[in-house]
């Protein structure tokens, strides 16, 4: 069947938004500057999902109250394979986030991806002894002792190439292109650091193990992959059954990953046949790629995931 997009664009402010990113992970703005950029935008319900991190304090949530924002419960986004190599994304929303077992087992995607960025670095800095150590690009440390994100868990290439070249004082079109290079070399000498099953952890077993620390698991942009509107579903669909199975409990129907704008129909009618919940967020990372309250959710809409969240933490 081919898909459908209704009116609902979602392009617009909604006022809650369950999917956004800061510098912990491979966002663009620090957590307080997304906190003031929802106010600004009028987001009034925010939850940050950073990759593999939980982004979470009573200091961050009291910034927020006072500027007008509500942070209702940490959040995490999880990059997981399927079925060989079928890559999704998963978001969990409550205090199982917490979990130290939990957070040390989904940081194991970051330290692997760090890695890689690491040798790449290496590669480099036996060509020019003034490229920082891993350790350094990881916080953003300057030359002038200022540190750009110090709380990062994930680097990722334009941000290690803003360190490189402000450290190196070299053109960064030069340093992208040196560290493209680099990496692909990573890659040749140690295929393994970049394969799924290292980078990704297993959907099934993620979404299982947040099940049973009362975390809700919502699939994100699910339609991601489908690099064309009539692309066939019939696998998706399969895999999305067995995510329900396994304790998925909600699903995003509209995402600017996705090749069609706005709530996709047909997604948003099989995740309501399965019983899913209808969840979203902008994604926002602070590239220009999509805005704070896109894809959102109006305020019944989130008070539905809400309520699975309180009920699972009772």
């Amino acid at each position: 069947m081919r898909p459908t997009v209704n009116n609902d664009t979602r392009e617009g402010v909604l006022p809650a938004d369950l999917h956004t990113h800061t510098t912990v992970s491979d966002g663009r703005l620090a957590p307080e500057e997304v906190v003031r950029e929802a106010a600004r935008s009028g987001v009034t319900t925010l939850v940050i999902t950073d990759h593999a991190a939980v982004t979470w304090s009573p200091r961050l949530r009291q910034l927020a109250r006072s500027v007008g924002v509500v942070l209702p419960f940490p959040g995490v986004e999880i990059s997981t394979v399927h079925g060989g190599g079928r890559r999704y994304h998963v978001l969990g929303y409550g205090e199982g986030c917490l979990d130290e077992a939990f957070t040390r087992w989904v940081a194991r995607t970051n330290e692997a991806k760090n890695e890689r960025m690491a040798r790449a670095l290496e590669i480099l800095r036996t060509h020019d002894p003034l490229v920082p150590a891993m350790n350094r690009v990881l916080r953003g440390a300057l030359p002038d002792g200022t540190e750009l994100h110090p709380g990062k868990q994930l680097i990722g290439r334009t941000q290690t190439v803003a360190v490189v070249a402000a450290t190196t004082r070299r053109p960064p079109e030069d340093v992208r292109a040196e560290l493209v290079a680099a990496l692909a070399q990573v890659d040749a000498d140690g295929p393994s650091l970049s394969e799924a099953e290292r980078v990704y952890l297993p959907t099934v077993e993620v979404i299982r193990r947040m099940a049973r620390l009362g975390i809700v698991p919502v699939l994100a942009h699910p339609l991601w992959q489908h690099r064309t509107p009539d692309a066939d579903r019939t696998t998706f669909h399969a895999d999305l059954e067995i995510f329900r199975n396994a304790g998925l409990l909600a699903s995003e129907v509209a995402s600017y990953h996705h090749v069609t704008p706005g709530v996709d129909t047909a997604l948003l009618e099989f995740v309501t046949e399965l019983g899913l919940k209808r969840c979203g967020g902008s994604d926002f990372h602070g590239n220009g790629k999509s805005h704070l309250g896109r894809y959102g959710l109006t305020d019944s809409e989130f008070a539905r995931i809400d309520t699975m969240v309180r009920a699972r933490r009772l």
